[in-house]
């Protein structure tokens, strides 16, 4: 049972530049999941995942443009990120229980033959969730995400590799990150840091200038470090329930649904990295879509081209009769 969760205060959130969209909550066991849900509800949904560190601000660009076009639009904020509660235990941030509390939030919207836009850890949570829930989508977007496929020996020395290697970075600012974006920094930065500028490190992430304003938006979640535990757990949790993911991966190999990879020219951890083929070769639905990789774009490309992503999305959604 989780001892002790943390609400960030409304006031926190007010007059957030191009964010206007009425809050919503739902419990999804013990706490309250905050999302956006914006559009008639009689029409086609479709979700927005995001990742570490950001919450659903990420995708305000893009929330409006979909519902514009007849679509109902749905984009959660993770536990311990956004608005959503935030537990104040590095334990209860395990990767099992944000599969739970998003799979819990999906069974009570009740929403099938949906579609969704997965990045970052949205995908890793959001594509376990789906591999249990294959009936919630019939349209899958990733982008510059992953999920492991390692097996045997790999799935026992990985953990204990990356452990080492995070181990090695000494006490990681937001300078020595803009110098060397790589895993054992970001992971150092998150578990050592006082304080975790976040407004910083979506700059750092993007290819566009943010303005004050919107790296205010990004840092509103955490007023205080008594709030950190979600961003400060999630690098360590990144190999961790190896064996289940695996699982989840071979169920998601079944999935026969149409997939689109939108990856990231310029992403600093998975740009030429393969994970996008990796998408495509093991997704039947990925099979002659059209892929492309959206240049002039960063990790957090719903900052550097929302615009490309709506339109490259729409035409897929109804290219393939969604």
């Amino acid at each position: 049972m989780i001892q002790k969760i943390l609400k960030t205060p409304e006031h926190r959130f007010s007059n957030l530049k191009d964010y206007p969209f009425k809050p919503n909550y739902m419990d999804v066991g013990g706490v309250n999941m905050h999302y956006v849900d914006e559009g008639d509800k009689n029409n086609k949904v479709i979700f927005l995942f995001h990742g570490q560190p950001s919450w659903s601000y990420l995708y305000r660009h893009m929330i409006p443009q979909l519902v514009n076009e007849g679509y109902r639009v749905i984009a959660p904020d993770l536990i311990g990120f956004g608005k959503s509660d935030k537990p104040t235990h590095s334990r209860d941030h395990s990767y099992s229980a944000h599969v739970k509390w998003m799979s819990t939030f999906i069974e009570k919207l009740g929403i099938k033959h949906a579609a969704a836009f997965m990045q970052d850890w949205g995908g890793m949570i959001g594509l376990r969730v789906l591999a249990n829930n294959p009936e919630w989508l019939d349209r899958l977007v990733v982008a510059n995400t992953a999920l492991a496929e390692s097996k045997g020996f790999e799935r026992w020395i990985t953990p204990t590799m990356l452990k080492v290697i995070r181990s090695t970075s000494l006490n990681p600012t937001i300078e020595s990150l803009e110098k060397k974006m790589n895993y054992a920094n970001w992971a150092g930065y998150f578990s050592r840091s006082k304080k975790l500028e976040i407004g910083k490190i979506m700059q750092l992430l993007t290819t566009k200038n943010l303005s004050k304003d919107e790296m205010e938006a990004y840092d509103a979640p955490f007023p205080t470090p008594d709030y950190y535990a979600g961003p400060r757990k999630m690098p360590e949790i990144v190999v961790s329930d190896l064996d289940k993911a695996y699982e989840d991966w071979q169920k998601l190999k079944q999935w026969t649904n149409p997939v689109l990879t939108l990856f990231s020219d310029k992403d600093p951890f998975l740009a030429d990295q393969g994970y996008d083929k990796l998408f495509q070769q093991n997704f039947p639905g990925a099979k002659g879509q059209p892929h492309i990789t959206v240049t002039d774009a960063s990790h957090f490309l719903q900052e550097d081209q929302s615009s490309e992503l709506v339109s490259r999305i729409l035409k897929w959604l109804n290219q393939t009769k969604f």
